[in-house]
Formats: C-alpha cells, structure tokens, sequence
C-alpha cells in the first residue's frame, strides 16, 4: 500500500532515502526532502507491503501535467529489498494513478523499463 507520506512519517523518510547514494549526509538529505515539500508538483510516498505494518520503502515523484510522472526516487529498506517489492511500491502508485506515464531518471530507468515489461507480461 502506498500513501502520502506526513509530517509524522518525516524520520521514517529521512532513515530509507538516506540509505540512497548522495543522500547520506544530512544537510543533503533535508535539502532533498525540502525540495518535495516546496513544490505542489513534487510528492513523498510511504510504501508498505500489505502483509507488513511497518513502512518499508519511499517514492518520490515529479508530476508534469497530469500525464507524466518522474520517479525521482525509490528506496527500500534493507531487509525489503527485492525486485519483487520494487516493481509492488511502483505498481502501487500506477494503480492510483492510472492515467499517467512513468518515467525514471538516469539512476532508476532500468528499473521502471523492467517493472514496465513485467506489468506487460501480466496483461498480455
């Protein structure tokens, strides 16, 4: 399950993003989430395997006008990490948003290429 993540969730957040390479020093890791809060156009997910109660991965996305959506960042904590919970956190956010385009950056395209092809695998 994915949801938006609140003020309360923020040492949550802080903890998995920092996990992410260039975003392990503090400064740069409140500058970065800083960045999501001073833009209407710019969210913070918490993601939760349904089995689970405890919050295991962020999604940070850029919207570009209602049709395009950047994943700017995506991280799961270590005893989370798995293509499978990937590829669930992404196709948690496209379920509610199923109107728009996923694009990733240069880090995480091959990612979203691989979560892409396994999605149209399970519809094919």
């Amino acid at each position: 399950m994915i949801i938006l993540a609140r003020q309360q969730n923020e040492k949550t957040v802080m903890g998995i993003l920092s996990l992410l390479p260039g975003l392990r020093e503090i400064p740069h890791l409140k500058a970065e989430i800083a960045w999501y809060h001073n833009s209407d156009t710019r969210e913070l997910y918490i993601w939760q395997a349904e089995s689970q109660g405890q919050v295991q991965g962020v999604l940070g996305v850029e919207i570009y006008d209602d049709e395009i959506t950047i994943i700017r960042h995506v991280a799961l904590s270590p005893e989370s990490r798995s293509v499978k919970n990937y590829f669930a956190m992404l196709s948690d956010y496209q379920s509610q948003h199923p109107d728009v385009f996923l694009m990733g950056t240069l880090d995480n395209q091959k990612l979203i290429n691989k979560w892409r092809k396994s999605v149209s695998k399970t519809t094919t």
